[in-house]
This record gives structure tokens, sequence and C-alpha cells, in this order.
């Protein structure tokens, strides 16, 4: 039997300045957020705050019920690897608390500090910004919460409530703009994405001498595919995958050229994008009159 994995020493502040690169004025204007963080951001958060308090009552809930016990702590892969106390799940979610405690509980209100309240700062605004873009939302620490806490519910909610106020990551931005742009996450404008499934064709007959489709906005298959995009063009041998198994099984397919991203980088920033993402598999499907949707990964 494996010994448990030793706890890191604790170091304060040891990941304070791994902050992501902020998100470009032009990635946020294709995905409907303020171009830049809002004159008035603290407004806008809070605003937005009351709104996902009222809409996932789980966020309220789990703001609520949280006693500290500290069994996510070690279960968190940016704790173990930083050391940094904030990158304990707990402390993370206690960054959200604090500030919910301060605007919308009763002794928050009253006591403040001592109710461990605080008010929403510019420090507090870097804290969130830091640490929950620091969390990749895995939901490993959700598995060990003896109350059933999902942690990777707050970090959603603390990015949908910076998003709002126009406050967010370059990454995160520009592969959710890049979606809307070309269909996916890598950029891949359609005729790049139909010469490479022509390419695969040719590639497959030349290597192994089998006369295989790999079918581009075909109205009426029975089946939409869709993959990550890389599987075009970093992973053929998955896409190449796919097509023997199609022709095997006897089902006609095709990929859609205005959505071929089975990866949704909406789940990293807001619900709104999300939504939005998700909803470009539905429109082709509906478009492309097929039957199914197969999702490869």
């Amino acid at each position: 039997m494996r010994a448990p994995m030793a706890v890191p020493h604790l170091l304060e502040g040891a990941s304070r300045h791994q902050r992501c690169h902020p998100a470009k004025e032009k990635d946020m204007v294709k995905i409907d957020l303020p171009r830049e963080r809002a004159a008035d951001w603290k407004e806008a958060m809070l605003k937005k705050m009351a709104e996902v308090l009222e809409k996932y009552h789980s966020v309220r809930l789990f703001m609520d019920i949280c006693v500290k016990c500290g069994a996510c702590a070690d279960k968190c892969q940016f704790f173990l690897g930083t050391g940094d106390p904030k990158n304990m799940p707990v402390a993370r979610a206690d960054l959200f608390r604090k500030v919910y405690k301060r605007y919308f509980t009763l002794g928050g209100k009253i006591w403040g500090r001592t109710h461990e309240a605080e008010e929403l700062s510019d420090s507090i605004l870097q804290d969130w910004y830091t640490y929950f873009y620091q969390c990749s939302e895995c939901r490993r620490c959700s598995v060990f919460c003896p109350y059933g806490i999902d942690t990777a519910e707050i970090t959603m909610a603390a990015r949908e409530i910076m998003a709002a106020a126009g406050i967010a990551t370059k990454y995160v931005t520009e592969v959710v703009a890049k979606v809307y742009d070309t269909g996916n996450n890598l950029g891949i404008w359609p005729p790049a994405w139909k010469d490479n499934c022509a390419f695969l064709e040719e590639d497959l007959k030349d290597t192994e001498g089998l006369d295989l489709k790999f079918p581009v906005d075909a109205v009426g298959a029975e089946v939409l595919l869709i993959p990550p995009s890389a599987d075009n063009f970093v992973n053929t041998n998955t896409m190449i995958g796919y097509a023997k198994m199609f022709h095997a099984a006897g089902i006609s397919w095709t990929t859609s050229t205005y959505c071929n991203e089975g990866g949704n980088f909406g789940l990293f920033l807001n619900y709104a994008n999300l939504k939005k993402v998700n909803n470009r598999i539905l429109e082709a499907a509906r478009d492309l009159k097929v039957r199914k949707v197969y999702w490869g990964e």
C-alpha cells in the first residue's frame, strides 16, 4: 500500500504572483463582455453576485454550511504543488465567503470582520483573480467533502461575477472568441477543416488502401460528429479511427464547419458563454438534419 502523499509546508503567498494574462479587448467584445475592467467594477460584481446567489441556490448553501474541517485541503493538486494556503479549496472558497457575509448576511452587515466578513476591495479582487484562476474545476475536493460542497461551482460563480465587471483571462476569452469566429478552439477556419479532411482521405488511401470518406457539412447524415478540433490536425489517428468505426458500423456521418469542437471553454468563464457554445452543437445538428450527435473525445 502506498503511503499517503505528504502535505506540503505552508508557504504564505507562494503563488500570489502566478496570475493569468488579462483578456484582450477584441476578445471581450466578441463574447459580449465589458471590453475592460468597469469603472464601477465593485457595483457590477455585487450586482452579479446577488443574481448568482438568487439563481443558483447551491452557491448560497455552500457559503453557509462549510465548517472548515479541511478535508479538502490535501486533495487539491494546486495546494500540494504550491504550498500556498489560499490554494486550499476551503481557503479559496473563503475569499468568496468573506464578501458574501459582508453584503448578504445580517451578521456580516452588523459585525463586519468579527463575523469573518470583508468589504470587496481591490486587494480582495486581486486575490479572487489570482486564486480562482488557479483552480482547474476538477472537483476532486468535492469528492472528499463530508458536506458535499462543490468548490468548483464556487469557482465558476466567482469567475462569472468577475466577468460581469470586465475581468477575465486572455487564454479563456481568446479560446471562446475563436469558437465564435471559426467553430473551434484552435481557430481552424472552415476551408482548412475541409482541406484537412480531404488530405486524410487521400493519405488513408495511399497508406492503407482504404477508400473512406471524411464528410463535412453533409445534410441528412445519421450522425453529426463533434470531435475535439485537435483530432483533425494533431491527433489525426483518432480522426481516422472515427472514419473506420463509422464505416465498419455502416453509419453515415458528417462533421460541421459551424461547430467542430467538443471542448467548451465557456465552462471556465461564465454560464452565458457556456450555454452559447453548447447551443452551437444543437444549431449545427438542426441545420444538417442529423438524427444523432456523437461527441468524440
